[in-house]
């Protein structure tokens, strides 16, 4: 294509060219995708995480200008599959992190243990037998808390399954990663986002803080690839990028800064540090590394990438790093179980309400079509596992006073900070605050019992909070359903979709799945698929469906009231089957759903 030519010495245009020539296709939806052969091509061919990242979204722009004026097929095709290739780049830049950080540790606790050595000198690890040696006395290894660290390296293609055992994977990054990373070193904190939250905040540092800081940020590895690479596969710099990368973005959104960190904006170590303004340096240096900011003279500019990065980076980065408690004990969870390790969200309770807002506001738009269309009237509002009482929040600016609030948690900081919400104005004065376990629907309904509140028609929104119940199985899940079903109250809730291995190694950094699930088996809780999948290839088997827990229960799923996000693969896959992202399910009782001709 002639109005190309000038891009003939461009390394990453010719890198995209071939790829982005291939054809594309069209969704329903009217989006362009990449047809299988051209995205695994762009997965494993074009590094596209970080600063690369940020490369490959210059590159599409090159091309886009050198293309403008042309009408040509080929020309539509290539501005179609830029598109792709744009929005690939974007969502790595959110979705990798996570996944790095916990790859940092995972990988650390495993080689103080000694288990990366065995796997470099070809040994086939047995969790359900797995012994290793410490202070000289050999000790046996908890099998299914191994299971599962094993499960997260084998989502990142870092190992391979052989019947019940595991071997290190063929490609010689696996070996370099093991090779390379080391236990975390002794004293570091984890986490480390406080520490960021405080130099941010403009708090003083005392000198065993400050070298934390400064030896993170100017040991800052730079990734780069070497050689047309011909895997996925992250690198050791990109896993240690990312354990970077992650606590800072949040110590920003903690210290309220990622508001105002948009495209082109400009900023200087001192306007985030006057006191300590050689670790804020080094904090820019971690985030030019990672493609979010360039340097120009005496300050930094906020990129592209950067500015998406801080706008949505910290919520799924904050619902990853709330973990940290599981990081911090890897080794003596394997060595003596979970015991008394506990999530507790901290730092990140702001950064989750930026994860559900979204979410929050199609639910309660669903609601409000479901009234409309049904003549469906409630009069108590729930919004469990509430964070900030994001979803309370939307409710009440549409609805004020007409209803009775009521906020369930089971952590004290959640309810904790919606307090604060409410003293602040943000939520209703008379809103009933109850310390519930989502998974004890007699916890809440005594309360509402208690407060003279019917739960016949209640609604109950929530986010991403049915998954915590601690240690379900299939049937103990519908038992927690059959109580809220009981009790009349209408279920309006989100959650992540479970994606198997095999999904998630083959869409690589498109989604963040793979952190996601690994956390939450770490920690007892139970992702499930929204619903019913086939058998999978690799891992463990998934768990029952949303929507047969719930039908279980004697619920209805409304269909036309439910709705998915976006589909994990970027063309369609030879099943047919392409999981999304997440599902928002809308489940009524029976009793009602037949009165309302559900």
């Amino acid at each position: 294509m002639n109005t190309l030519a000038q891009l003939d010495d461009d390394p990453v245009v010719q890198r995209l060219l071939p790829i982005l020539r291939q054809p594309t296709g069209t969704t329903k939806g009217g989006w362009p995708y990449l047809e299988r052969a051209a995205w695994e091509a762009f997965r494993d061919r074009v590094p596209h995480l970080f600063a690369e990242g940020l490369e490959v979204l210059r590159a599409v722009k090159r091309i886009g200008a050198a293309l403008e004026g042309d009408e040509s097929a080929e020309a539509e095709n290539l501005r179609r599959a830029g598109k792709v290739a744009r929005q690939v780049v974007r969502t790595a830049a959110i979705t990798a992190p996570p996944d790095l950080w916990l790859l940092r540790h995972v990988l650390g606790f495993l080689a103080e243990l000694g288990l990366n050595e065995r796997l470099l000198a070809g040994e086939a690890i047995y969790p359900a037998s797995c012994r290793v040696r410490v202070d000289g006395v050999e000790r046996e290894l908890d099998a299914q808390e191994l299971e599962t660290d094993f499960n997260l390296l084998l989502s990142r293609g870092v190992v391979e399954q052989y019947d019940e055992s595991y071997r290190l994977a063929g490609h010689p990054r696996a070996r370099l990663l093991l090779e390379s990373i080391q236990p975390i070193p002794a004293g570091r904190p984890i986490p480390i986002t406080p520490l960021w939250r405080r130099l941010f905040a403009g708090e003083e540092l005392d000198p065993g803080e400050l070298e934390v800081l400064l030896d993170l940020a100017f040991t800052t590895p730079r990734p780069v690839q070497h050689g047309a690479p011909n895997h996925w596969l992250a690198s050791p710099d990109e896993v240690r990028l990312g354990y970077r990368l992650v606590p800072l973005v949040l110590g920003l959104r903690a210290a309220e800064r990622t508001s105002e960190l948009k495209a082109g904006a400009k900023i200087r170590p001192s306007a985030w540090s006057q006191i300590h303004p050689l670790p804020a340096a080094g904090a820019l240096e971690i985030l030019s590394a990672a493609g979010w900011t360039a340097r120009a003279g005496e300050h930094y500019s906020i990129t592209p990438l950067g500015a998406r990065g801080f706008a949505r980076g910290p919520g799924p980065f904050g619902i990853i790093e709330t973990y940290h408690a599981y990081m911090a004990a890897g080794a003596r969870i394997l060595l003596e179980g979970r015991g008394g390790v506990w999530v507790s969200r901290g730092e990140n309770v702001g950064a989750s309400q930026d994860a559900n807002r979204k979410t929050f506001e199609l639910a309660n738009d669903t609601l409000d079509r479901l009234c409309a269309d049904t003549g469906f009237e409630y009069q108590v509002f729930v919004e469990h596992a509430i964070g900030r009482g994001e979803a309370t929040r939307q409710r009440f600016e549409r609805a004020g006073a007409a209803l009775r609030y009521v906020g369930a948690d089971l952590e004290e900081a959640s309810l904790e900070a919606a307090r604060a919400e409410q003293a602040s104005g943000q939520l209703p004065e008379n809103m009933l605050f109850v310390q519930a376990d989502i998974g004890r629907p007699d916890q809440l309904l005594e309360r509402l019992k208690e407060a003279g509140l019917e739960s016949e028609g209640a609604v109950m929104l929530v986010g991403n909070g049915f998954h915590e119940v601690r240690d379900q199985d299939d049937e103990r899940m519908a038992e927690v359903f059959r109580g809220y079903e009981q009790a009349g109250i209408l279920l309006f809730f989100t959650e992540e979709n479970a994606l198997s291995i095999d999904d998630l190694r083959a869409t690589a950094w498109n989604t963040y799945h793979a952190g996601f699930k690994y956390v939450h088996e770490k920690s007892g809780q139970g992702l499930r698929p929204a619903d019913p999948r086939p058998p999978v290839r690799l891992g463990r088997p998934l768990r029952a469906a949303w929507s047969e827990c719930a039908s279980r229960a004697g619920y209805r799923r409304a269909d036309a009231y439910c709705s998915r996000t976006r589909t994990i693969y970027p063309y369609t896959p030879p099943s047919g089957h392409n999981p999304s992202i997440s599902v928002n399910h809308v489940f009524v009782p029976g009793r009602i759903a037949d009165r309302l001709g559900l």
